[in-house]
């Protein structure tokens, strides 16, 4: 395996833990209000605390999770096409994603560097600032594109793309299943 595949994976892997980190925030911050409660005490800023790691959670683990076909796809096109009709398709999809992506991650991060700029913090009880949840969704979103552009590489070069490698493991592993 070459250097750059494993920098790739690894930091594939790094959004992955992170959005478990976020998943775990939550939990711990939930918790902390429910328990908080039994004793008459509030968390301050917990609402906004828990939408931030939703945030996190929903996309710094997009590039990992896609790298292991955990992402829903629907084949209804391409599904039924093959050779370069399926390509051609396969390839229009991946440019698409990996643009929107781009264009996504480009403007979170911008908002972040804005809010970083003008000190924004949230309106809630506690004052937090802005740019960190929003450099985390464009960080997440950024890995993200990374990835997308990873496969159309893979794919343009006629290799298998990851997310084809992860189905067909999948349904080797059903297979054996069965027997």
């Amino acid at each position: 395996m070459s250097p750059v595949r494993r920098a790739l994976d690894a930091l594939y892997l790094l959004g992955g833990i992170g959005g478990g980190i976020a998943l775990a925030a939550i939990a711990g911050i939930i918790a902390a209000q429910v328990i908080g409660r039994q004793f008459g005490l509030t968390v301050l800023g917990a609402d906004d605390l828990t939408a931030f790691s939703v945030a996190a959670s929903a996309t710094l683990p997009l590039a990992y999770a896609f790298r292991h076909g955990a992402h829903i796809r629907v084949d209804l096109i391409i599904g039924r096409l093959s050779g370069k009709a399926r390509f051609v398709m396969e390839t229009i999809a991946l440019l698409l994603t990996t643009g929107l992506c781009i264009f996504f991650a480009y403007s979170m991060l911008d908002l972040a560097s804005d809010s970083f700029e003008f000190e924004d913090v949230a309106q809630g009880s506690v004052a937090w600032k802005l740019w960190v949840p929003q450099g985390m969704v464009g960080a997440g979103v950024a890995l993200f594109a990374v990835c997308l552009l990873d496969d159309l590489i893979v794919h343009l070069t006629g290799g298998t793309p990851s997310y084809r490698k992860a189905v067909e493991a999948s349904a080797l592993e059903r297979a054996a299943e069965e027997l």
